[in-house]
């Protein structure tokens, strides 16, 4: 993905991306970075899409395309997870998924539950695709950090199906501003028949403390991700016509 590299600075989970299986949480024991000798990613890491967050998937779709001039195209619902989204190509194989509630679906105890209470949409946390969750078990596990795999699909807008694994990075405190991870397996990426809006060009994730083993994690992979001492959030700036736009 050719997006600008940076120079790094010094969850509530994601949930409602699909029917999901069962989780198996993994929770490593205390390792040592410097035993895996992990200095640099074996595994091609790259930024898949944002996730906006709408407490209506109207209401996003507009922001959207008053946004970038361009329509965000239905995706599909997310069955038992109370979600449904919306999409919009960027270069690179990447997208901006707009996601909110589905209200033909029950939402109590849900990632859609707390996107009612979004009163504008904004930018909740970022995905990481990769083809292999192998090498990023090793890394986490070298930060003491747990994680779990989800099997995941979906039927789209026009029928077809799409499958997919995540995997949430657990036992740490960054909340949603650690993104989460993917692999599409063989499933055609989404982005594919996605209308072009603009490139993205950064993704800046702001922390309170603890800044140092995020910055570290984000440079092993070789992300472009900028990580500054503030209030808790997640921005990325994408170029497009309309010039640059900071969500």
């Amino acid at each position: 993905m050719a997006l600008e590299r940076v120079n790094h600075g010094s969850q509530s989970e994601i949930q409602g991306k699909g029917v999901a299986r069962p989780a198996v949480e993994t929770r490593p024991p205390p390792a040592q970075e410097n035993v895996l000798a992990l200095n640099v990613a074996t595994t091609d890491y790259q930024i898949d899409h944002l996730m906006l967050g709408a407490s209506d998937l109207d209401q996003g779709k507009a922001w959207v395309k008053n946004q970038f001039g361009l329509p965000a195209i239905d995706g599909g619902r997310h069955p038992s997870q109370g979600t449904r989204n919306a999409l919009l190509g960027l270069a690179e194989d990447c997208y901006l998924e707009v996601i909110a509630p589905d209200p033909t679906q029950g939402l109590s105890g849900t990632l859609a539950e707390q996107l009612l209470g979004y009163t504008t949409p904004h930018l909740r946390t970022f995905a990481v695709r990769c083809s292999s969750f192998e090498d990023l078990v090793l890394r986490l596990e070298a930060f003491g950090f747990g994680h779990r795999v989800l099997e995941m699909s979906r039927e789209t807008i026009t029928g077809g199906q799409l499958t997919w694994r995540l995997l949430f990075v657990s036992g740490h405190a960054y909340g949603a501003r650690m993104p989460f991870f993917i692999d599409w397996g063989q499933s055609p990426h989404p982005c594919r028949d996605l209308a072009v809006a603009g490139t993205l060009r950064q993704v800046t994730v702001q922390l309170l403390d603890q800044l140092e083993p995020f910055e570290r994690l984000m440079r092993q992979l070789d992300l472009p991700v900028t990580v500054t001492q503030a209030r808790p959030g997640v921005a990325a700036t994408v170029a497009c016509a309309q010039g640059i736009i900071t969500l």
